[in-house]
């Protein structure tokens, strides 16, 4: 077909089906050849279609025991379904049973951390304000002792000495 033949492709198509070309189609089969020629092949194949439909349509039952096969199919997909049914279920309480859990876990760890920072923190401050008995000495780490010291000729006891031999 020409391009200019192409504008005709779906009335010949057309014609070829119902078996009468109409209007401007008509006046152009008688004109052109090809497209003439084109038609008579489009009627050609729809006869042999048509003699072949019964054949195929003959064969259109389906086999004896069709029916129960489907049937039992149907039957055991049926069944699959339950259980899968069954089984989903099952997994999505397993899944939140984790889920609790994991949070559970996660929630008494956060409190432990919690108490346990706080326990270190008082113990820090404890020790903070501890203070060793031996601190006293070295606030005034020589004051004291220089001034209990006694000095050149005195003695460690305090006892009054005699100055004469009269006393």
């Amino acid at each position: 077909m020409m391009s200019e033949c192409a504008k005709y492709k779906d009335e010949l198509l057309e014609a070829a089906l119902t078996g009468s070309a109409e209007g401007t189609l008509e006046v152009h089969l008688n004109e052109c050849a090809a497209c003439a020629k084109e038609l008579a092949t489009l009627r050609a194949r729809r006869e042999q279609i048509d003699a072949l439909l019964p054949l195929v349509a003959r064969g259109a039952e389906p086999a004896a025991g069709f029916r129960a096969r489907v049937l039992a199919a149907a039957e055991t997909v049926g069944k699959r379904r339950k259980s899968r049914t069954w089984r989903v279920w099952v997994l999505a309480g397993a899944t939140a049973a984790l889920a609790v859990a994991l949070m559970t876990g996660w929630m008494s760890k956060q409190k432990t951390s919690r108490l346990a920072a706080e326990t270190e923190i008082a113990a820090a401050q404890k020790l903070a304000e501890w203070r060793a008995p031996s601190d006293v000495l070295l606030e005034t780490p020589g004051s004291e002792i220089l001034r209990t010291t006694p000095r050149l000729g005195e003695s460690y006891l305090k006892m009054a000495a005699k100055k004469n031999r009269e006393e």
